[in-house]
């Protein structure tokens, strides 16, 4: 059993803590929150339907404290935006493997956040799902065997969610072989050569559903990933704690599934 800490208990964090703690092979020992709020200092177990299980949500501002108590062997970051920025330095020094799943990291954060990995194990990993990551898998060989396709990647979300996807993000650059990646297009203008686009969809409660298209003359090749629930980030966050328990590095999740 391995013990995790999660950061973040947004409507992904409550989904993840349900699997961590019906799951036996490890074991949830603190949650973290950014903002104060209500929440604060209750029990998780009552909050996500399940019964008492004596792990109570923190501040963040108490990070330190609370990680060298409970000493966690992986940090699961869910929390928002670049939000691993603020405590990687913290997690590092006691010696905890990282599992980030939060997004908006540009080159230099990334840069910071490699120069960790020589003392402790990262993944990142914009969407944490096994499913988008196998899918990702998939769309390297059909490129690799159609290497003059055109391809689009259609990503839904809820009607909430603002901005491009970080998976979608992710999938295009696993794909491009230029710098040539656009986001919509004008109902005028023709398709550049070599170039990806990314197409949002905003529709009512979608969780998230990403699908690439493959296309040449008189043929196409559709592959898409469905989320018909938040639980499939807990699962993938469990599977990814277990991989990266012990190992120093970064990584991904196409590490992890491979």
């Amino acid at each position: 059993m391995i013990k995790i800490g999660l950061l973040g208990f947004g409507r992904t964090g409550k989904e993840a803590a349900r699997e961590m703690f019906i799951d036996e092979s490890v074991r949830l020992v603190c949650v973290f929150k950014y903002h104060d709020n209500y929440l604060v200092g209750k029990e998780v177990g009552p909050l996500i339907g399940l019964e008492s299980t004596r792990v109570k949500i923190s501040l963040c501002k108490d990070y330190e404290q609370v990680i060298r108590e409970t000493k966690p062997d992986v940090i699961v970051d869910f929390a928002a935006k670049r939000s691993i920025m603020h405590y990687i330095e913290t997690t590092a020094r006691h010696g905890v493997n990282i599992v980030i799943c939060s997004t908006g990291y540009d080159g230099e954060q990334l840069s910071q956040i490699k120069k960790y990995a020589d003392r402790i194990g990262i993944i990142r990993a914009p969407n944490i799902t096994d499913g988008i990551n196998i899918m990702s898998n998939i769309s390297q060989i059909v490129k690799a065997q159609w290497p003059d396709a055109d391809i689009s990647i259609i990503e839904t979300h809820n009607s909430d969610k603002g901005g491009i996807s970080g998976t979608a993000l992710k999938l295009a650059e696993n794909l491009k072989d230029t710098e040539h990646v656009k986001v919509g297009r004008k109902i005028d203008s023709a398709r550049e050569e070599n170039e990806i686009i990314i197409h949002k969809v905003r529709l009512g409660g979608v969780i998230g559903r990403h699908q690439i298209i493959f296309g040449n003359p008189y043929q196409t090749i559709t592959l898409m990933h469905n989320s018909i629930s938040r639980r499939a980030f807990g699962r993938g966050a469990i599977r990814a704690a277990h991989w990266i328990h012990g190992k120093t590095g970064y990584y991904t999740m196409a590490d992890v599934v491979r």
